[in-house]
């Protein structure tokens, strides 16, 4: 198997450090499919605030490397989509690998402003830039944040968050 890491430089030019792979690489190491990774799955819901009074209720959270890995792969339906949270802001790769239905990601900065939207094609490895730093990555349903009225500018302002 060749060395992930160097697959990761080739495709980025040589800038491993300052970008998280997080997404993109982890299912490799932690063994998405492994008992011990669905062990860690039972997935924390959050209401989420956003400007305009757009409310998105009951959104699955991936604080976990094994969450995250995972992500929404090998699901026909991903209902209220998946919000990716790190503790910090960095550069963000996301892929679609194995992963059935077309998704949108939106990056979000610190303060929560939503600052990039990506279309995303179902069963591919291309992969999905941050473009900057991002605190937090939310995936829906290709449309949804049109469909929503979530736009570049939109703040998500508040979370309320439970098992």
């Amino acid at each position: 198997m060749p060395n992930i890491a160097s697959f990761i430089r080739l495709i980025c030019g040589g800038r491993l450090s300052g970008v998280s792979y997080l997404p993109v690489v982890v299912a490799v190491g932690l063994g998405v499919g492994h008992p011990s990774a669905r062990a860690s799955a039972e997935a924390e819901m959050c209401d989420l605030y956003f400007s305009g009074g757009v409310v998105l209720e009951q959104v699955p959270v991936a604080r976990t490397q094994a969450q995250q890995a995972r992500g929404l792969m090998k699901q026909n339906d991903v209902g209220n989509g998946m919000l990716f949270e790190w503790e910090i802001e960095e550069q963000r790769a996301f892929w679609m690998r194995n992963t059935w239905v077309p998704l949108s990601i939106g990056f979000f900065s610190a303060d929560g402003t939503l600052f990039a939207i990506k279309d995303m094609e179902p069963e591919t490895d291309d992969y999905h830039f941050s473009g900057r730093p991002a605190q937090d990555a939310l995936e829906l349903a290709q449309g949804e944040f049109e469909r929503k009225g979530l736009v570049v500018g939109s703040r998500l302002t508040r979370r309320v968050c439970g098992t």
